[in-house]
């Protein structure tokens, strides 16, 4: 098993590509760090945040994306139409997922921030070069969108 640390996004900062996982091109122009953003690091603040909620998200690359976090460690994640199932849990102050279905189940481990009423996701690309990866645009209670947590795989999101 892979372990990768990265800060978050909500599972955030990954993008999805023809089944495959790959991170958006970081550099200082697409990348950049908002000056008054509050590092969340409080296991029990994370857990706040994210348990039974629902994340709507943005990559810093535009990409779209959803994210639920059950309170029993599932999760599902959508983007590109496309669904998948995992885990999420805490660790070491970071927020970490894994999707078997994904990048053989690599495990990715984000940072949060608060940066005014969102929550950026910050991944490590190299050690000690933590990037902004995405961000929410919407937190919502519960999961509204019904994504599934059980099944294998890409499975179609809905209207699709």
């Amino acid at each position: 098993m892979t372990i990768r640390t990265v800060g978050l996004a909500f599972v955030l900062p990954l993008v999805i590509l023809a089944g495959g996982l790959s991170l958006p091109p970081a550099s200082a122009d697409d990348t950049p760090h908002p000056a008054n953003r509050e590092l969340i690091d409080n296991p029990a603040e994370i857990k706040r945040l994210l348990t039974d909620q629902t994340v709507y998200g943005r990559y810093t690359n535009g990409q779209i994306w959803t994210e639920y976090q059950s309170p029993d460690g599932r999760t599902a994640y959508e983007e590109n139409n496309c669904i998948y199932r995992g885990h999420w849990w805490i660790a070491g102050g970071e927020v970490c997922y894994r999707y078997e279905a994904m990048e053989n189940g690599t495990i990715f481990c984000f940072r949060l921030y608060h940066n005014g009423p969102r929550l950026d996701f910050d991944y490590e690309l190299a050690p000690g070069d933590w990037q902004l990866n995405a961000y929410s645009i919407d937190v919502t209670p519960g999961n509204p969108e019904k994504l599934p947590l059980e099944g294998e795989g890409c499975r179609p999101g809905p209207g699709v």
